[in-house]
């Protein structure tokens, strides 16, 4: 191949493809097209359909001259100019831009997205979390929809957020844009989640108050009630041994207050936490500072560990700052998993010390480390301060590591 040429044709009407792709559609050697896309190609005498990619791809590589390569909309969004870089790294390339379904539905609304957050759910996957999260902090949000993330999908998440986000926001949907029969239909989340629409349609979500959350949350930000809490500078101890990153799951297991899950899910919005709580004042508290902070990616779970283990999702991380006497089987459990996980322990007890140390210096914890935090904060005497310790507070951190069965071990 002796050039690559990835062209942007458009949302869908032959009219919306520029003179300069048409152009290049007709000197080009080879032709790489869609089935949807084949009629802007009629007549050429050198055309792979798209197919599967490993075939067509190798079809691409015999050819001798330029091939360019059709994508819908602009290629700079959500298109296979990424793959094509990876699979053809030394051809030499050219894109040219086309007009995105993205512009046309902002168009029809009257809206300008410089400052739009474009996410996809065509093809690849997207949690709710992220969909929510996402609209709660960006005044405008564009939705490319698939068949598990349709507008219907992304409506009802919406109705059903912390928060009320579903009252907040307003929403429109794109359907078959560019073409004769384009509709677009605008609304409430909660007006637009009872009907069907197109496969490839697009959502837009106007928020007018975008969320602007705080970058720590303070002890003294928190709903509090007579509920025990992790301290601040525990909290910033904690979460910079989980060293939590975009994807991974925590489950909090004695969440209390909820301050731990709480910074967690703020400071990755990316991940999902699990609070776990059986005492019905501190499940109150969770939930307020849930709403208070809109943390779409916190769910709160009541029960026992023990009871819900087998609901929750598989962990990548765990915090255990209470476990009410079910230490012991909560990690055997986090074992029999066969998944590597990171768990950190909060010991205050001498005696949870001892028996968390224990535990986790068999198999099949390895990377055992601990950290013992002592705090002293100011109080006012008179007119001077006086300093007031707190309870030592010591942090125990392992990873499992499950062997392979097949390799004997």
């Amino acid at each position: 191949m002796r050039e690559l040429i990835v062209a942007g044709v458009g949302p869908g009407a032959e009219e919306q493809t520029t003179s300069a792709v048409r152009a290049v559609i007709r000197v080009a050697d080879c032709v790489v097209a869609a089935p949807r896309h084949l009629s802007l190609a009629e007549g050429h005498p050198n055309i792979i359909t798209l197919g599967g990619f490993r075939t067509t791809f190798d079809k691409m590589e015999a050819q001798e001259g330029s091939v360019v390569v059709l994508v819908s909309g602009d290629p700079g969004l959500y298109s296979l100019l990424p793959l094509l870089m990876r699979h053809f790294p030394g051809v030499p390339l050219r894109v040219l831009p086309g007009v995105s379904s993205l512009q046309c539905l902002c168009a029809a609304v009257g809206e300008t997205w410089q400052d739009a957050a474009v996410l996809s759910g065509h093809g690849r996957p997207l949690f709710a979390h992220r969909f929510l999260n996402t609209v709660e902090r960006s005044r405008l949000t564009v939705l490319f929809c698939g068949e598990e993330c349709s507008p219907r999908w992304a409506c009802e998440k919406l109705s059903e957020a912390v928060g009320d986000l579903g009252r907040r926001v307003e929403a429109a949907v794109g359907e078959r844009l560019s073409y004769p029969d384009q509709r677009v239909t605008c609304g409430t989340p909660k007006e637009l989640m009872s009907r069907d629409y197109d496969p490839l349609s697009l959502l837009l979500v106007r928020n007018p108050e975008p969320w602007i959350s705080p970058r720590h949350l303070r002890d003294v930000d928190f709903e509090r009630g007579n509920v025990p809490m992790t301290h601040g500078e525990v909290r910033a101890a904690i979460l910079e041994r989980l060293d939590l990153t975009p994807g991974t799951v925590l489950w909090d297991v004695g969440a209390g207050t909820g301050s731990v899950a709480a910074s967690a899910a703020l400071d990755c919005p990316d991940s999902e936490v699990h609070a776990i709580e059986c005492a019905p004042a501190a499940l109150e508290l969770i939930e307020r500072n849930r709403t208070k902070f809109r943390l779409h990616n916190l769910t709160v779970h009541a029960g026992r560990v023990s009871s819900l283990i087998k609901e929750l999702p598989v962990p990548t991380h765990v915090f255990i700052g209470g476990s009410g006497g079910e230490l012991g089987d909560v990690l055997s459990s986090l074992a029999d998993m066969k998944v590597p996980v990171r768990v950190l322990i909060s010991a205050v007890t001498l005696g949870t010390l001892a028996k968390a140390t224990a535990l986790l210096s068999s198999d099949p914890w390895e990377n055992l480390e601990a950290v013992q935090i002592a705090v002293s904060v100011s109080r006012p005497l008179g007119r001077n301060l006086l300093m007031a310790a707190r309870n030592p507070v010591t942090l125990l951190c392992a990873d499992s590591y499950p062997h392979s069965e097949e390799a004997g071990e």
